[in-house]
């Protein structure tokens, strides 16, 4: 498993699901996992519609370092699904980044979706890692829940209201060869990166 500020997740040879409404949370995060499996000498295709400058600018920002191994790929939206696709169907890197999935595939029916991640998770038992974020809401419900079912795990991200705030937490439903965690980890984002408070998982 990767470990990202102190908190264990990612198994290996998995395909996951980082899910958020309307947020950008889950790509920072993403961009973290990315970093830190680049730096430890495993390479790295990060999928995206933002331009390489942008990701790029946005680790500088959060002091997330970068590295040679980290592939930062720009998808042109006319051709995004065929792109992404030729990058799922023969991976050149032992992780990969769909960024945004939910958007990349919102046009795909409960079939083909269905076939899709069938893929996924047989590639992914030959050696690669893909983590697919979501931005909830955006694929049908039914496809949506189909993506909740058949990967290995889930990470979400989510804005709970508390008195006159409003708290960010992790939540971890399930994931391949751990245990379902029973408490919800808050975080914040600051210049200072993300930071994810692991003491919740002893209290």
């Amino acid at each position: 498993m990767a470990l990202v500020n102190g908190l264990e997740m990612v198994p290996d040879n998995s395909v996951l699901c980082i899910e958020e409404r309307n947020g950008n949370i889950k790509s920072i995060y993403a961009i973290y996992i990315a970093s830190a499996r680049a730096r430890s000498g495993t390479p790295v295709t990060y999928l995206t519609l933002q331009t390489r400058e942008d990701v790029l600018d946005k680790m500088d920002k959060l002091k997330i370092p970068s590295s040679d191994l980290l592939n930062i790929v720009a998808i042109q939206p006319a051709q995004a699904k065929r792109d992404v696709l030729a990058f799922i169907h023969e991976p050149k890197a032992p992780l990969i980044v769909i960024d945004p999935f939910s958007v990349f595939f919102a046009e795909d029916s409960f079939t083909e979706l269905n076939n899709l991640l069938f893929s996924l998770i047989s590639t992914s038992r030959k050696g690669t890692t893909y983590l697919l974020l979501i931005d909830t809401g955006v694929l049908p419900e039914r496809q949506e829940n189909l993506v909740r079912a058949m990967t290995d795990g889930i990470i979400e991200f989510t804005i709970i209201p508390e008195g006159d705030k409003l708290k960010h937490y992790i939540n971890i439903p399930k994931m391949r060869g751990a245990f379902p965690r029973d408490k919800m980890l808050p975080f914040t984002v600051n210049e200072e990166g993300l930071l994810i408070d692991t003491r919740e998982r002893h209290g």
